[in-house]
């Protein structure tokens, strides 16, 4: 593990406590989700099904930001914010930016607009890769690999394991599915 300053410690144990309650979080969301009454029997993933994803879905975030905390190179291996502040913007590059909330906007305008002239599995791996490059942080590696895998696994569990209609957009017809 790289050697951290006082503050970067300070930093990592507060995003280590963040990540322990969002397991301990979506855990408990996941236990809730497990007293909900079944549904009628024609349903086939009832009621617990979202809450018991949802709960999952938290714990899985918080078990990656501690990994994340955990195993970071530190700052010589990561690639900075693409809207990266001069000295006169210090203040701004902290969690919360002006920039970096404006570019987000404007890749989400931008991606809805192009979501069902495209469709989503043209439109969707350009906006992950800006919104990654919008917050940085991220190695060079995940703007490669992160936007088409979240694409590929968002739409085999919407298409396939949810049975939810995706807008396919020009490749309408050309799919074989």
């Amino acid at each position: 593990m790289p050697d951290r300053s006082h503050g970067d410690r300070k930093a990592m144990r507060r995003e280590l406590a963040v990540a322990a309650f969002l397991v301990a979080f979506g855990a408990g969301v996941v236990a809730l989700a497990g007293r909900i009454e079944p549904g009628v029997q024609t349903d086939p993933l009832g009621p617990r099904a979202f809450p018991a994803a949802l709960g999952a879905g938290i714990a899985l975030c918080g078990g990656l930001l501690a990994g994340t905390v955990l195993l970071s190179p530190g700052e010589g291996g990561r690639t900075g914010p693409i809207l990266e502040p001069g000295p006169e913007g210090e203040a701004e590059a902290g969690p919360v930016s002006p920039a970096r909330l404006l570019g987000a906007i404007a890749a989400t305008a931008a991606y809805v607009a192009a979501f069902d002239p495209l469709g989503y599995l043209l439109a969707t791996p350009p906006y992950v890769a800006a919104i990654i490059l919008i917050h940085g942080g991220a190695a060079r590696r995940a703007l490669v690999i992160a936007p088409p895998l979240v694409t590929v696994l968002l739409y085999a569990a919407f298409r396939f394991g949810l049975l939810i209609p995706v807008p396919e957009g020009i490749l309408d017809g050309r799919l074989p599915w």
